[in-house]
């Protein structure tokens, strides 16, 4: 699903087009909110990594979190260190079918959603219980693996998605994976409703007709480990979630990662199947051969030597790897690690984190995990390791 991004006369047209180009008042003028925490359309909404009462004061949270919002529970596959897992059994295999490459990290520096430098994905943070909800179709996509809600009853869920009147909380300005414009590139539309912590994704958001229109479309209950019925996709190919999995420059700039993070590598060297926690799978490959499946996971080896010079954002990316690893989201360029564009990216991480190479990885096997008594193969609750004797 990887394509190529925008022009940028075509995403500012689109931005224009959509009241882009408007001044509107500040809502967050006359707003104060309490320690840790910013305004988000008029109302307070706690920073990443922190939850709570985001107008008295918000404390860190034991898991990432997003406008005051845990982004899973603590227990949730993503969160938890996979580092004393053994080695898949096929990993030499299917680290030689990818072949010998380095890491990218697919994101930018540059916020500016009209520029040709704009990298990354982004994500929005929005009031659902006030906001006006918009119409987004689903008519040339895939409505029948979707989620929405509805002009009706906006908030509820619908799910797969056959409402008359399909509704999403767009905000008035998207922030939207390379501009909300144009026919090429993947639009990922990624908002969190920091009023019923739940996050809605959509996948290829582009206007139309006035409105909008997606292709697929997704939601999670930020408060639930549940998976998305087998099957299904999301607005990511292995029916991830998007937001979980993406490199954040203010929790790089924490000096600790608390999650695993997403990757991509060529649909063609990708199994035609899909293991736990993925639900969905792309045809692109073969279904014989040492080849990855979608979901499989990945990680830096514990031998890596983390340099003592890195950055402190470099350090957290490499930790963050070794201690959760990387899940193969989609199928797109070899080795790209996904985050959000951000002018607070520190430049040295593109140099110290784009050191590693094929070899310094290994694929992950969860196995372990999967023989745990309470182990549920549609949720991605990691249960307790058996008592000892």
């Amino acid at each position: 699903m990887r394509i190529a991004r925008a022009a940028p006369a075509l995403v500012a047209a689109a931005l224009a087009a959509c009241g882009g180009g408007k001044a509107a008042p500040d809502p967050c003028a006359a707003v104060t909110c309490g320690a840790h925490a910013g305004c988000v359309a008029g109302g307070c909404a706690c920073h990443p990594g922190y939850t709570g009462d985001a107008a008295a004061g918000c404390v860190p949270s034991a898991s990432p979190a997003v406008g005051g919002c845990a982004l899973f529970p603590a227990d949730h596959l993503f969160n938890t260190p996979i580092d004393g897992l053994p080695v898949h059994p096929d990993s030499a295999g299917l680290l030689a079918t990818i072949g010998d490459h380095r890491l990218h990290l697919d994101l930018g520096t540059t916020v500016d959603q009209a520029s040709a430098r704009y990298y990354g994905i982004p994500y929005n943070v929005v009031r659902g219980a006030s906001l006006g909800w918009s119409a987004v179709s689903l008519a040339d996509g895939w409505p029948d693996q979707s989620d929405c809600s509805s002009l009706a009853a906006p908030g509820g869920v619908l799910s797969p998605c056959l409402a008359a009147a399909p509704a999403f909380p767009v905000p008035p300005a998207p922030l939207v994976e390379g501009g909300p414009g144009g026919a090429d590139g993947d639009h990922h539309l990624l908002v969190v409703d920091a009023d019923a912590c739940r996050l809605w994704e959509l996948y290829h958001l582009v206007p139309a007709g006035g409105g909008w229109s997606a292709l697929s479309a997704a939601t999670w209950d930020l408060s639930s480990s549940a998976l998305r019925p087998a099957g299904w996709t999301s607005a990511d190919a292995a029916g991830f979630p998007i937001l979980p999995l993406l490199l954040r420059a203010d929790e790089a700039a924490s000096g600790e990662i608390r999650h695993a993070l997403r990757v991509t590598i060529p649909s063609g060297e990708i199994r035609a199947a899909y293991t736990w926690p993925a639900r969905h799978l792309t045809t692109n490959g073969s279904a014989a051969g040492p080849m990855p499946e979608m979901g499989q996971l990945f990680r830096l080896k514990a031998s890596y030597r983390i340099p003592a010079g890195a950055s402190v954002q470099s350090r957290a990316i490499l930790r963050a790897l070794q201690t959760y690893g990387m899940y193969l989201a989609d199928g797109g360029s070899t080795w790209y690690v996904q985050g959000e564009p951000s002018a607070a990216w520190d430049e040295a991480i593109f140099a110290e984190v784009q050191a590693v190479r094929t070899g310094d990885l290994e694929a992950v096997d969860l196995s372990p995990i999967r023989a745990r008594p309470g182990w549920d193969a549609d949720s991605a609750r990691v249960p307790p390791p058996p008592a000892g004797p």
